[in-house]
């Protein structure tokens, strides 16, 4: 009887040490921030009034490398997802074209990130967003852009 109890004591000791505590799931979302972009005379969203298309719109780095965006249609905002591999001195460039009318800007964004790391994972955020060309303020978590 002692050896059975020593073995399953064993076993579940064995078990217990080899289970990874991190679950499938645990995983860090992706780092993104949001952007709202106004026009500096009418102050409506450059989407809401038309003056650009969600189509319109491309996000590059600043070697001209595609950064992963998303349009969020029902408030008209740019979700962007920089490269997180460098924590200083980051840049990309948001060109908005609308060959129909002509209208054209370039927003030049730089970041930094900073990372933290978790017993499963690690999580990046993005911070020190700055728009040296553009007037540009932070209102509840989204920076407002003014083109």
């Amino acid at each position: 009887m002692k050896k059975i109890t020593y073995f399953v004591l064993m076993l579940g000791l064995f078990v217990s040490m080899s289970c990874d505590k991190c679950l499938e799931g645990d995983r860090a979302t992706p780092a993104s921030f949001f952007v709202n972009v106004i026009g500096n005379y009418s102050q409506q969203n450059v989407f809401e009034n038309e003056t650009f298309l969600p189509t319109q719109i491309s996000v590059v780095d600043s070697e001209g490398e595609a950064i992963p965006f998303r349009f969020i249609p029902n408030s008209n905002l740019i979700q962007l997802f920089p490269d997180t591999r460098n924590l200083t001195n980051n840049s990309l460039i948001i060109t908005l074209s609308n060959e129909e009318t002509s209208a054209f800007s370039e927003i030049t964004i730089t970041h930094d990130v900073s990372e933290k790391v978790e017993e499963c994972y690690t999580s990046f955020t993005i911070e020190n967003i700055q728009t040296t060309q553009h007037v540009s303020e932070v209102v509840d978590g989204i920076y407002v852009i003014k083109i």
